[in-house]
């Protein structure tokens, strides 16, 4: 069963709060989310380099803490396909350039949405967000579903790196280098297939083809 509901129903859209002055800062902290350093997040991964507020004061100044498994984007630039999105694995707080979704897990998986907002073309400013109309399965299709996309993702994740390593082979290996370039190239047309499994893959859930 499919029941189609606004993203306003399901999950709770909050906007983030003025970045606090320095004095608030800490090395032991909730970890502070802006633009800039989503940007960075996205591309190092490491969330403990990020500054950390002490959110105990927070009655001085204005901080918007959010939960684990909140999905958050930065309010521009959302219409570029390269726009960002991260799921977050603890608790953090927002600046004023971000937008978090905190997902009502009883209704729809975070995996399963964070998978959605990737998919999603947003043709409007962020505050759109909450007209988005989103076709949502029983929590064990969206197990199942997330599972797939997430083996997929992986896989993917790990394109540069073995691309590189495989590359790298044949200044090593002389004698087989010409084997090792065809294996290569092999392993780039097998990633550009897992990308395009992926994209398929999608399209047919999010546009309800897949139950």
């Amino acid at each position: 069963m499919v029941k189609r509901y606004r993203l306003d129903e399901v999950a709770k859209i909050e906007e983030g709060k003025i970045v606090p002055k320095k004095k608030y800062f800490t090395n032991v902290g909730v970890p502070l989310i802006t633009a800039e350093n989503l940007k960075k997040l996205m591309l190092n991964g490491d969330i403990e380099q990020l500054p950390k507020v002490n959110i105990t004061f927070n009655k001085h100044f204005k901080c918007a803490p959010v939960p684990a498994k909140t999905i958050i984007l930065t309010k521009a630039n959302l219409k570029e396909t390269n726009k960002y999105i991260y799921q977050c694995e603890t608790e953090i707080c927002i600046a004023n350039d971000i937008v978090a979704i905190i997902p009502n897990e009883t209704i729809i998986l975070s995996d399963y949405l964070l998978h959605f907002l990737r998919w999603y073309q947003i043709n409007k400013e962020w505050h759109h967000l909450y007209q988005i109309s989103i076709d949502i399965p029983m929590l064990t299709i969206q197990h199942k579903m997330v599972q797939i996309l997430n083996t997929i993702q992986l896989l993917l994740k790990n394109k540069e790196p073995l691309m590189t390593a495989v590359e790298g082979l044949p200044q090593h290996l002389e004698n087989f280098s010409t084997q090792l370039e065809n294996h290569s190239k092999s392993l780039n047309h097998g990633f550009n297939q897992a990308q395009h499994l992926y994209n398929v893959m999608q399209y047919k859930i999010f546009m309800g083809e897949l139950k």
